[in-house]
């Protein structure tokens, strides 16, 4: 049963009291007999219980009107409480798919993150190649910190043809695909000192420059501009002289005697498009003695911020090399590493790092 039937029933029989209870007490006034006759009696001959006697229709009809509203807020409670339970069964149903879904990007983050730790070792194992160089040049250093497992930034160390080539790479990027770049010109390195053993430095990176155009199919139009930057130095140990080019990297050589010079590079990288065409990179010639020491860095230590927002900065680099390219390549590994530490500190690393010193 309803609210509105419900409460017109009780209105009804609550509004009987009224006629009843004022007929009995008009009966007693009176000092009538008390009986059905004399209630009767006084139904006929007084009007005002006319109006009493309505009093059950009024009052239930007015309670049934309670009763409608009563019916409505029930209703409305049944739809709201209908749509808690749809909207709770939809939210369990959301928070179960969700579960799904993060367990799935927990899958394919462990398997991406195995994939890229894979691909570091890999890496490594192709291009690392530091330790043959600070066995055939006792005091030489290298310093490397990438900003992601893999990385863009790395040394090539190559014995041919009574030469000894060693080469620092800033590539495009890093992460990733600054580790694809990084095959891509080791890979290069190697095939042209092999194919052509007489090559210059300068005839060294202009072969790599045009090879990078034809493999990442870089026309003047093209859309893909990567490339790399290269420090490229040949050492003749024989007749004491170090043949260097650069593509966007410089050499700075410190002589035993501490003085300090800066071997600039030719402005272009290798791939994409140069504003001359037709541009060929330059060879210099260097003499050295028996305890000179060149070093050459990626742009990501000097161009790394601090918590201020300021670049460690190239003549802050060169004024550590200065202090310190009298102590031993440990040494000084862990002093630049201290230095770059204490520079950025909290900051995040932006690129990354690689800092090589050979000691002639």
């Amino acid at each position: 049963m309803n609210y509105r039937s419900r409460y017109f029933i009780y209105g009804a029989i609550f509004g009987c009291c009224f006629p009843v209870i004022s007929s009995i007490v008009d009966v007693l006034a009176q000092g009538l007999p008390f009986g059905i006759d004399s209630i009767l009696q006084v139904q006929r001959t007084q009007p005002l219980h006319w109006v009493i006697d309505s009093a059950p229709l009024f009052l239930g009809v007015f309670a049934m009107l309670a009763g409608i509203k009563q019916d409505e807020v029930m209703q409305m409670n049944q739809n709201l409480e209908k749509k808690v339970m749809e909207r709770t069964r939809d939210l369990h149903e959301k928070n179960s798919e969700l579960s799904i879904a993060q367990k799935d990007l927990s899958k394919s983050l462990e398997k991406i993150s195995q994939s890229i730790d894979y691909a570091q070792r890999i890496q490594m194992a192709i291009i690392s190649n530091a330790e043959q160089m600070k066995s055939d040049f006792p005091g030489s250093f290298f310093l490397f910190r990438p900003r992601d497992v893999v990385s863009g930034d790395f040394l090539w160390y190559h014995r041919s043809n009574g030469y000894v080539y060693v080469a620092a790479v800033d590539c495009t990027g890093h992460g990733v695909p600054g580790a694809f770049m990084s095959l891509i010109g080791y890979c290069l390195l190697n095939k042209i000192t092999s194919e052509n053993k007489h090559a210059s430095t300068a005839e060294i990176l202009d072969t790599i420059h045009l090879e990078i155009q034809k493999i990442l199919n870089q026309k003047r139009d093209s859309e893909v501009h990567d490339g790399m930057e290269m420090a490229l130095c040949r050492i003749d140990t024989k007749n004491k002289t170090v043949d260097f080019s650069g593509a966007g990297m410089g050499l700075c050589y410190i002589g035993i005697n501490g003085e300090m010079r800066e071997v600039k590079s030719d402005f272009f990288s290798l791939g994409g498009f140069h504003f001359k065409p037709n541009f060929k990179y330059a060879t210099q010639t260097i003499s050295y003695q028996t305890g000179d020491r060149f070093y050459m860095f990626s742009v990501g230590i000097t161009d790394q911020f601090n918590a201020q927002d300021e670049k460690f900065g190239l003549t802050r680099l060169r004024k550590n090399m200065a202090a310190h390219s009298n102590k031993s390549a440990g040494d000084q590994e862990k002093i630049f590493s201290s230095e770059i530490d204490s520079w950025k500190k909290s900051t995040r690393q932006l690129d990354d790092m690689m800092l090589a010193g050979i000691a002639l």
